[in-house]
């Protein structure tokens, strides 16, 4: 089994990965990473940071120069440099190890998500198919707007007004999302044919077909070439 969150890219079947906690009987249905174009966005960001340091320091030395005719050694220029290149490189690095490990996967058990919050730590939330009520998929903020990004949502059982915190028969509501993603709409309508099949045909979830990408090439190929899969 290839290590789930090195992958480059995720392949359908999915049958090739296996996440921690994964059950023996848990088929993966869908694995995905946010849209590269987040990627980057955020890459972009600490190379204008590392230019934002160095430029500082060129303005404040010539400054200090010219407002103030204090000297400055020449080594001085090549330490915001050498600071600016250092900031990138670990930035990009960090950057791009959070992205890669940070995965959204739905099983037919549940919907899980990675996020790994520095390259060595994570935290991982799930919500059971049993749970959800409702799913959405919609554009949020200002940064989907502009790179055509969606987020899909589901939504487990509504929580109870009036009820205190540690009352047995309080509800809690649940929010799960899958972020700036380009198929949000079609993930929507997967997760909600997956949670019929799951109430109503548990017996054959096994062979339920996994969510085919709209960069998976053609799909009728696809299902040709699967035909044990049904949906």
């Amino acid at each position: 089994m290839r290590d789930i969150f090195s992958a480059p890219e995720y392949k359908f079947p999915y049958t090739d990965y296996r996440f921690p906690g994964q059950s023996n009987d848990e088929v993966i249905l869908f694995v995905g990473r946010e849209n590269p174009i987040m990627l980057w966005a955020r890459r972009s960001f600490v190379v204008m940071l590392g230019i934002a340091i160095f430029a500082t320091g060129a303005w404040f030395s010539s400054l200090l120069k010219t407002g103030l005719g204090i000297n400055i050694p020449p080594i001085v220029p090549i330490i915001s440099f050498l600071l600016a290149a250092l900031i990138v490189l670990i930035g990009w690095w960090w950057i791009s190890i959070l992205w890669k490990k940070s995965i959204g996967i739905i099983t037919s058990k549940r919907l899980t998500k990675f996020i790994y919050t520095t390259p060595i730590n994570r935290h991982n939330l799930s919500l059971p198919l049993e749970t959800i009520v409702d799913t959405g998929a919609y554009a949020k903020g200002f940064a989907q707007a502009i790179f055509k990004l969606e987020t899909f949502t589901a939504r487990s059982s509504a929580s109870s007004s009036g009820v205190a915190t540690d009352d047995e028969d309080r509800i809690n509501k649940k929010y799960f999302y899958f972020e700036n993603i380009k198929m949000a709409e079609d993930l929507q309508h997967y997760v909600n044919k997956l949670i019929y099949a799951f109430r109503h045909h548990q017996e054959h979830l096994t062979t339920f077909r996994p969510f085919i990408p709209q960069n998976s090439g053609n799909r009728e190929d696809l299902m040709n070439k699967y035909p044990n899969y049904w949906s």
